[in-house]
């Protein structure tokens, strides 16, 4: 609670003045408004919902008693196979074995006819139609109705019903069957719901066969008065299983609750006495105990309310009048505080977002003097962002030319010694072949104003370089590349595979008993370009890839400069993300791996 009221405290410290004003008006007229219609309006919900909904409950219980009270004697009356004895035999006899079969089946139906005519379709106008049928010789020994039976129906369908092994499964107990079509004796499907028990010989348990009776569900409209609580109030009557016996809508018939009441249905198919509230509307719900039919009313909640929700408005509408008042009367009078105040935050808002171009031009009160001040610190700030970003700019352009420069001496250093050894070895033979690629090596390096080139340019400067190399160690190496298509026109940082293939020749092929292998591959992957310069050398031990890894290797033979010059360069132009990674096992060869971006036009100021 402490922690609470701090929070509290340090949100209304932290409010304007303006904002503050208006709660402290609006309060006055909020709070005893607030109490007095939210006791009121309660007060009504609560009296208008128990009302209705003590009603709809109450008639409810009311249709379930009227659907036992009316069942009650239809059970009894499922009891007359068993407790006729005339009946009872017939149901026992076997026809087939008869010495007139045809002739003591067409009595036997007549008699059974007769029973269920006279002593059960005249006791109740409930039945719309009764049928005993016996198993022995799968026959319906006698029904209610002479017009019309279905025998395809009788002769393939009839007996594998679900609903007749639910009766023959119960072993003689009474059973209620849920909605269903009536197919024996109606020409039409007809809707209907039944009462079905199983005739089982009280001595051998045998199976006899079953008595069933039909009710129209139309039929069961006698059951209740039609009380409309509601405009759009509906009333549904459901079977065991969920199914609508009886709606207003004749299409919903046969169809699952679910289907037309939607999935919150599920919420109160549970409980027999049960209100169960839905974010749409009030379902009450009522079943009865020898069926298991429930009566549930649906009631939109907006109906239910109607009275309670006028009675809201009213108040709402007086509460919003007021407040409305009282918020226009406190803007009127802080506004001439604080409309400085709140200008002055917007602009500094826009100046938190980066927008240091903005001119604050309040000129009057305390207010004014603000920001005449904030107007001259953000001037500075510009000023001060302009020096910055010149001198940042220089010194990048400084630093890249210094890193590009470093690789210059040495390289031409190992060019020139390479020309020597050629000299000293060939007795001068084969220098035009030299000289010719050294002036393309020359000529290449001539360009320090540019940091990029194709991607062809500099593969044929590295294999002007290589070529050098190759007539100094007499063929030792051979060089291959691997280039896809689409990448010789990319441009790429200069000086990147020099130095790679100089420590190729230089550390990797220097004692080798075997010809060397060098192998420049580039491949273009998701907007980067990875190049892989692959030798067959004597490798690196551990230590030596761990120093070369980190920068501070001393080996004359390795060019030291140029590898972390190009992981500099790299860094630089392309960041983090990219760079230089070296593996390498020792007298099984070097890897060195390239990964920069993909950039297809020259950079602008850097073309050639």
């Amino acid at each position: 609670m402490g922690e609470d009221m701090k929070v509290l405290k340090n949100h209304w410290l932290q409010m304007g003045l303006r904002q503050k004003l208006i709660v402290a008006f609006a309060c006055f007229i909020i709070i005893p408004y607030i109490i007095i219609g939210g006791t009121l309006s309660w007060l009504f919900v609560q009296s208008n919902k128990r009302m209705i909904l003590d009603a709809t409950l109450a008639n409810n219980r009311q249709i379930a008693q009227n659907i036992d009270t009316s069942l009650s004697p239809l059970l009894r009356l499922t009891m007359i196979p068993v407790q006729n004895k005339a009946l009872f035999q017939l149901m026992r006899k076997d026809y087939e074995a008869a010495a007139f079969p045809l002739l003591e089946r067409s009595q036997a139906f007549d008699e059974v006819g007769d029973v269920l005519r006279n002593s059960i379709m005249l006791y109740t106008d409930l039945i719309n139609s009764a049928v005993i049928y016996q198993s022995k010789n799968n026959m319906i020994l006698g029904r209610s109705n002479n017009d019309y039976m279905n025998h395809a129906y009788l002769e393939h369908e009839f007996y594998q019903e679900p609903f007749v092994q639910t009766i023959l499964s119960q072993h003689g107990k009474y059973v209620s069957v849920g909605i269903h079509e009536e197919r024996l004796l109606s020409i039409k499907s007809t809707p209907v719901v039944s009462i079905g028990r199983a005739v089982v010989d009280p001595f051998s348990k045998e199976k006899l066969g079953f008595i069933l009776f039909n009710i129209n569900a139309e039929n069961l409209k006698l059951l209740w008065s039609d009380i409309q609580f509601t405009k759009h109030a509906r009333y549904y009557l459901l079977d065991q299983n969920a199914n609508i016996i009886y709606s207003k809508d004749g299409g919903d018939i046969g169809k699952s609750a679910e289907t037309v009441l939607g999935k919150s249905f599920q919420t109160i198919a549970g409980g027999k006495e049960q209100l169960y509230p839905d974010k749409q509307y009030f379902a009450i719900k009522a079943t009865s105990s020898l069926s298991g039919w429930s009566a549930v009313t649906v009631i939109p909640k907006h109906e239910l309310f109607g009275f309670v929700n006028t009675i809201l408005r009213t108040i709402a509408i007086a509460l919003f009048v007021l407040l409305g008042l009282s918020i226009a009367a406190s803007i009127y009078i802080a506004t001439g505080v604080t409309k400085p105040l709140l200008r002055l935050e917007r602009q500094m808002k826009l100046v938190s977002q980066g927008k240091l171009d903005i001119f604050i031009d309040i000129q009057h009160g305390e207010v004014g003097k603000i920001g005449v001040t904030i107007n001259r610190m953000l001037e500075d700030i510009r000023r001060m962002i302009r020096t910055i970003y010149t001198e940042e700019q220089e010194k990048r352009r400084l630093e890249t030319l210094a890193l590009q420069s470093q690789i210059r001496p040495h390289f031409m250093y190992n060019t020139l010694n390479s020309i020597k050894w050629m000299a000293n070895m060939q007795g001068a033979s084969g220098i035009e072949e030299a000289l010719t690629a050294f002036s393309s090596v020359i000529q290449f390096t001539a360009r320090t104003q540019h940091d990029f080139v194709s991607v062809r340019e500099e593969i044929q400067f590295t294999c002007d370089y290589a070529k050098i190399l190759d007539i100094r160690y007499l063929g030792k190496f051979e060089l291959k590349l691997d280039i896809d298509d689409g990448v010789w026109d990319y441009q790429i940082l200069k000086f990147l595979l020099q130095p790679l293939v100089e420590n190729a020749i230089f550390h990797g092929f220097d004692t080798i008993p075997y010809k060397g292998k060098l192998e420049i591959r580039m491949r273009e992957e998701e907007g980067n370009i990875r190049i892989t310069v692959t030798d067959n050398g004597r490798g690196m031990s551990p230590q030596q890839l761990e120093s070369m890894n980190a920068s501070r290797h001393k080996d004359d033979n390795l060019n030291a400069i140029g590898i972390p010059n190009i992981r500099k360069r790299i860094e630089l132009h392309f960041g983090t993300s990219y760079g230089l990674t070296i593996t390498s096992v020792e007298n099984a060869g070097t890897t060195a791996s390239l990964l920069v971006p993909v950039i297809k036009q020259a950079i602008k100021g850097d073309s050639q």
